[in-house]
């Protein structure tokens, strides 16, 4: 039978320091992935800009969607052969109120980084997750899951609501119609894709104001910075890459606009440009 001697120094403080690193020793490592996004996710929703920015994005898609639509039908006994020629029944939709919902997607995704620096809230996160790039993980899948789950929903019920005011001229097409699928889900995608963006820009810059101006200056203003190496660069603009996705007839806007294919590779190569200078920004400066 063992006993211990209180006289022996070190034998109950060395149990007692070794159960303290021990009791720590998670909270070093800082929480794991689930509860990083968990932890993220509680965030977003609080945030008021989510909602806000949800509400926009759908009032002003649907609603200056549907004039859209309602105007095409209208005077579409007016129009020219040609202009009827270039009709696309699908991207139509995903012009006008639908860049106010790309907009939206983008802002919401740059709060979720940039606000934490305003308010000084990063130290927290950081002392929850030390591990820089788990945290940017976990804000990616938070923001392109209520992006992404969100731009879907909103871009098929443009499509449907859109279809139902052209169905009596008889123009509304199918959403099994060859590339209508495409278009309708890949205008959804892209609204995910620009609040990763977003997100990306607001931990580069950490400033709200101008982690937006430069990310909407990207999509309007692209076109014309890419000139300059030649009238096919424009195409590759973020723009020219939101439309290209959404067209399905091909005169439809001309013959300037990317490949479906050529489209997602464009955005890929955005997005990961984007995250991988969020991940070096994020590992190398303090917070």
């Amino acid at each position: 039978m063992s006993t211990v001697d209180a006289n022996e120094p070190g034998t109950i403080v060395g149990r007692t320091n070794a159960q303290e690193t021990n009791a720590r020793e998670p909270n070093a490592r800082g929480a794991g992935l689930a509860g990083a996004v968990a932890g993220e996710w509680i965030k977003l929703r609080s945030v008021r800009a989510t909602p806000l920015s949800a509400a926009v994005a759908l009032a002003a898609a649907l609603f200056i969607g549907l004039i859209d639509y309602g105007s095409a039908a209208d005077h579409w006994d007016t129009w020219t052969a040609a202009e009827r020629a270039r009709f696309d029944p699908v991207r139509y939709g995903f012009s006008g109120g639908f860049y106010i919902a790309v907009l939206a997607m983008g802002t919401l995704g740059t709060l979720a980084a940039s606000s934490e620096y305003g308010t000084g809230q990063i130290r927290s996160t950081l002392a929850a997750v030390p591990r820089r790039g788990r945290l940017l993980l976990a804000k990616a899948l938070v923001v392109v899951a209520a992006a992404g789950l969100f731009g879907q929903v909103l871009a098929v019920l443009t499509f449907l609501l859109g279809m139902r005011a052209i169905d009596g001229k008889h123009l509304a097409v199918s959403f099994g119609a060859p590339g209508v699928a495409r278009a309708v889900i890949g205008c959804g995608f892209f609204l995910a894709a620009f609040a990763l963006i977003g997100l990306a820009l607001g931990f580069v810059l950490r400033h709200t104001a101008g982690a937006l101006a430069l990310l909407f200056g990207l999509f309007f203003l692209s076109p014309m910075l890419l000139e300059p190496f030649g009238d096919e660069a424009s195409r590759y603009g973020l723009q020219g890459v939101f439309e290209g996705l959404g067209t399905t007839v091909t005169g439809a806007g001309g013959a300037e606009r990317l490949a479906p294919t050529a489209c997602f590779l464009t955005l890929a190569g955005y997005l990961a440009v984007a995250l991988a200078l969020a991940a070096v920004s994020l590992r190398r400066r303090d917070a």
